[in-house]
């Protein structure tokens, strides 16, 4: 029996670079519900105090939100506590690091797992939520924050991280975010 597209193990949570696992658990812990979203919140105050962590979460769930509405097909993910990567689940990690990295590649990313025209607007989210995590890594005592040494990149110069940041649009994600019933595990 083949499983569903996109929920093919490719990995494991343990092998990959420390931002990606983020990314993948911070996903996992979203669409988990109420409570999963409860356990994400808390985790962000921790890193990054009260104002910070609430601003990041709505940019987090507008992006999620944006994934799950103009997605190619439904994203399938694994369960919170699951060692192993999905296929969906890493294009996601790797479209979100690479956002922070290099804009023209979290664009073509994004246009595999989303429809063209909205992919600009989630990779300067993720591109923003990616800088935000960095910035906010460094507010709480870790060395290098969620991405290793991204931060030590962007003070050396090293990234282009010119940025056209959308413009406010959750507007026109005008329901509540919705979590999607196709997880493994």
């Amino acid at each position: 029996m083949r499983p569903e597209a996109g929920a093919s193990p490719v990995g494991k949570m343990d092998m990959l670079p420390k931002g990606e696992a983020w990314w993948i658990r911070a996903l996992r812990l979203w669409c988990d519900g109420l409570d999963g979203q409860v356990v994400l919140r808390d985790e962000l105050c921790a890193r990054m105090g009260p104002d910070n962590a609430e601003a990041f979460f709505t940019r987090f769930t507008d992006l999620v939100a944006l994934l799950l509405r103009h997605g190619r097909r439904p994203l399938m993910r694994h369960g919170v506590t699951c060692d192993c990567v999905g296929a969906d689940e890493a294009v996601f990690a790797l479209f979100c690091a690479q956002a922070v990295h290099d804009r023209e590649e979290a664009m073509m990313i994004a246009c595999l797992i989303m429809r063209a025209d909205v992919a600009p607007i989630a990779v300067s989210l993720a591109q923003t939520l990616g800088l935000d995590l960095a910035r906010g890594g460094a507010a709480s005592g870790t060395r290098h924050g969620a991405f290793g040494g991204i931060r030590d990149d962007l003070r050396k110069g090293r990234r282009d991280l010119s940025s056209d940041l959308a413009s406010d649009f959750a507007s026109d994600l005008t329901r509540g975010p919705q979590v999607p019933r196709n997880k493994l595990n």
